[in-house]
């Protein structure tokens, strides 16, 4: 170890200086102490180091502005940033302003030492993202590393107009991050339209005229030029539209539209598996996934719950006007479920429960979830769970508790003859009784993907 190399460490809260610096004295770095930017900026003036830890939010200036000023003044010195806001925002905002990496809070010790070393052994700094557009009403949040990592490949994919495929679950996200790509798009791009697609709820016969338009209307790709046409559940695309698709990316030809729109596409289906049956083309399947970001499901990061539920919890405090906390016991409850539609299921059950919970305490009596997992329950149980469900409906929802019984039965009912047929929607609508194009318009209205979830 080179011990030449000095590490400024820059954060309000003591706790994580102290750590930071234990563990870098230990790696055989020099570290100094910073309690503010301000004081950073001094240090900085006065002996630059060979590399900068600095957290976002402080006293005074933030983080964020201090990678800008050390960008305009020492442009060649990097930068780690790191907060225990771990928002997609955030991450695209510190690549942007030219942070060599993002960590999130509370830091891992092993990771920060390799990203510093990796650092201080190469100076080339992150793919830049121009971020832009109006503040989302909904994020993504997560300090897990599948989430950084989503956080990560955004931000990098962002600044380009490279095809992007988005892959996950039913309800895990895949339009906030389509969104995000839209809002930090290069150029006036993230300005545009933003047009969303439901590829599953377009009738086979019409796709083509309703994404392309005729000779008497503009179609949905002429309606987002200039911005990002994001198609939804893309590998249910039919065929004939899936040529003309390829086209506008600027193969086969095409009809000149190419550099206008950006293609963002998501999928909760192997389309390479898909390609290889012939059920998708193969050509347009590597056209669309140029870069793939895969967002996990929830049951797989289930440490960032917490960070997630209050995030939930302080939109829905906002919109009833009055403030909400959970109890142990009901966020030991949520780590216990499985949760199959993933964050789409997390904010349903939240929202529900908040309504509930009258004092404003969530506890684990008004979290609408089964008491246990695994078993199927009994004919009687099942009997019992249904008018417990729909007594919570009567108290939260009213006028509205036939319909969401309906659609709860309906869910249940079409994710599992999807499973059954292993995502065959024809042979799922003749084991459910109904047509293949009122099966597709239930998916979509009802969010489940074309494998069942």
């Amino acid at each position: 170890m080179d011990t030449a190399f000095t590490v400024l460490v820059v954060d309000d809260d003591a706790a994580v200086c102290w750590a930071l610096e234990q563990a870098l004295a230990s790696a055989g770095y020099r570290v100094q102490v910073a309690a503010d930017a301000a004081i950073a900026r001094r240090l900085l003036r006065r002996a630059p180091p060979d590399l900068v830890i600095t957290d976002v939010r402080m006293p005074g200036e933030s983080g964020l502005d201090l990678l800008a000023w050390i960008r305009a003044e020492l442009a060649g010195l990097p930068v780690v940033v790191s907060t225990a806001h771990g928002t997609i925002e955030t991450a695209v905002q510190a690549v942007a302003r030219g942070a060599f990496d993002y960590l999130p809070k509370p830091l891992d010790l092993d990771r920060t030492l390799a990203v510093v070393a990796r650092a201080l052994g190469e100076q080339s700094l992150a793919a830049a993202a121009r971020p832009g557009g109006p503040e989302p009403q909904e994020t993504m949040v997560g300090t897990s590393a599948a989430m950084q990592e989503v956080f990560r490949r955004v931000a990098s994919a962002a600044g380009t107009d490279l095809g992007v495929l988005i892959t996950g679950p039913a309800g895990s996200g895949k339009e906030l991050v389509a969104r995000a790509l839209h809002r930090f798009s290069a150029s006036a791009r993230a300005a545009g339209p933003f047009v969303v697609v439901g590829c599953g709820a377009l009738p086979e016969a019409q796709a083509e005229s309703e994404l392309f338009g005729d000779g008497e209307r503009r179609g949905l790709i002429a309606s987002a030029e200039g911005g990002t046409l994001f198609l939804d559940e893309v590998s249910e695309l039919p065929r004939a539209a899936q040529g003309r698709l390829l086209g506008l990316l600027g193969e086969g030809g095409g009809d000149g539209r190419a550099a206008a729109v950006r293609v963002v596409a998501a999928t909760g289906r192997d389309l390479q598996r898909l390609a290889a049956s012939g059920a998708f083309r193969e050509d347009l399947a590597w056209r669309l996934k140029v870069v793939t970001i895969p967002i996990p499901p929830l049951a797989e990061r289930l440490d960032d719950l917490p960070a997630l539920v209050r995030h939930l919890l302080a939109r829905i405090a906002r919109r009833l006007g009055r403030a909400l906390s959970l109890t142990d016991d009901a966020m030991a409850r949520l780590r216990r479920h499985s949760w199959p539609g993933n964050v789409r299921e997390l904010k349903h059950v939240l929202e529900e429960a908040a309504v509930l919970a009258g004092g404003g305490v969530v506890g684990a009596e008004h979290l609408g979830l089964p008491p246990a997992e695994g078993a199927a329950p009994a004919p009687g149980q099942l009997r019992a769970l249904l008018q417990a469900e729909a007594g919570r409906l009567c108290a939260s929802e009213p006028g509205q508790v036939h319909r969401r019984l309906v659609d709860l039965g309906e869910t249940a009912a079409v994710s599992a003859a999807l499973a059954h047929t292993g995502g065959n929607q024809l042979r799922a609508a003749e084991l459910l009784g109904i047509n293949r194009t009122t099966l597709k318009k239930r998916m979509d209205e009802l969010g489940i993907s074309a494998d069942g979830r």
